[in-house]
């Protein structure tokens, strides 16, 4: 074969996968748990709670590594910057699980890369000049040796909508859910299954030192415990080693919580998606590449509630892929495609649809809606 001919295929090769756009959604890597339990400060962490971990870390960099591709690279391997639309939460399990994600997918130059998207993204939410030095000085190659805890970003509506320090109306509207006679019956039925008696066990076991109360136990102390769990799991800890019987138990308490509690009103719905929303359907139209938005469960368990029936567990490193070819759009959870409501089909559906569906969940003032133009 002649090289005209290798360079021809090449192109045609390019010209096919330009075609096709990835507008890629994540959580973040394994971390510590939220809170820490007796056991936990005792016999297993040093680090604050909620920070990715080593485990974490190496998750997104294998993540980065499976979607490392010719449409972002040049002739020789290396990232192209312009080919990159990325969106990054401001928390330490997040930055930290960036910096993976981009190693694993710009192995040729991520340090490039990274310092670049830094300084064009990060420098704008830096709280400590001395953190942000260290950074910028570093080489990447041990980034779990970097301090990125002081970096914050205001109004957070892109990731953190969900928040009462960022959405106050969300107080008002948990205390009516919460106290409704669908929650409280809910709530009565989890706490008389007979699975909540090991679950109850394993709270007083985690707490050595408390005396607890059956009554007093909520639904949230049971996601706290299940979140525990989680975090501990993936490090190979043996505490709490629930039966199947009890996870399966906590799942569900978790996705009712989850699912319902936190996505059951408009105003949920406008305070975590609008940004995210808008986001997405700029870069449905974009011709970069590659659109990654790096965040949390919580954000993947709101757009999952406004776009499809399906409700998973979402675990560490989990991905929400949406694919678009051509005028087509296609979704995807951790590469399996799933069924959405943005048409009658819910597989494949038009650019328009999406966008038409999308729109819907986007409001015009945000401030207004939160309360915050009482509080300014």
């Amino acid at each position: 074969m002649s090289i005209s001919s290798i360079f021809t295929i090449f192109i045609l090769l390019t010209i096919v996968s330009c075609l096709q756009k990835s507008i890629l959604i994540t959580r973040h890597g394994a971390r510590s748990p939220k809170v820490y339990t007796e056991i936990d400060s005792t016999y297993y962490w040093t680090s604050q709670p909620e920070d990715l971990t080593e485990i974490g870390l190496q998750q997104h960099i294998n993540l980065g590594q499976s979607k490392n591709g010719i449409s972002i690279t040049d002739m020789n391997g290396n990232c192209i910057y312009e080919n990159l639309e990325i969106q990054a939460s401001t928390t330490q399990r997040v930055i930290m699980s960036t910096i993976g994600f981009l190693k694993g997918l710009c192995p040729n130059n991520y340090q490039e890369i990274i310092k670049r998207y830094f300084n064009e993204y990060y420098a704008q939410y830096s709280t400590n000049i001395e953190a942000w030095n260290q950074i910028m000085n570093s080489d990447f190659q041990n980034p779990l040796e970097l301090e990125l805890h002081y970096f914050e970003r205001p109004n957070d509506f892109m990731f953190h909508g969900h928040k009462k320090t960022v959405c106050p109306a969300i107080k008002d509207l948990k205390k009516k859910i919460e106290s409704s006679e669908y929650f409280k019956s809910k709530e009565e039925e989890f706490k008389n299954r007979p699975e909540f008696d090991e679950v109850f066990d394993i709270i007083k076991a985690a707490y050595p030192s408390k005396i607890f109360k059956k009554k007093s136990i909520t639904l949230s102390d049971i996601e706290d415990i299940f979140d525990d769990y989680q975090s501990n799991h993936v490090q190979g800890f043996l505490f709490p080693n629930p039966s199947q019987k009890a996870i399966d138990y906590m799942q569900e308490v978790v996705k009712f919580l989850r699912y319902y509690e936190d996505n059951c009103d408009s105003l949920e719905h406008y305070a975590q998606l609008t940004e995210p929303f808008k986001w997405i359907i700029s870069q449905l139209y974009s011709t970069t590449p590659l659109s990654w938005y790096s965040g949390h469960d919580t954000n993947q368990v709101a757009i999952l509630s406004a776009i499809s029936d399906f409700q998973p567990i979402i675990p560490f490193a989990s991905q929400l892929e949406i694919i678009v070819k051509n005028e087509i759009v296609m979704v995807f959870y951790n590469r399996q495609q799933i069924q959405t409501k943005f048409c009658s089909d819910g597989y494949f559906c038009t650019r328009e649809q999406t966008v038409n569906y999308l729109m819907q969940f986007i409001h015009p003032n945000l401030n207004s809606l939160c309360g915050l133009e009482l509080i300014i």
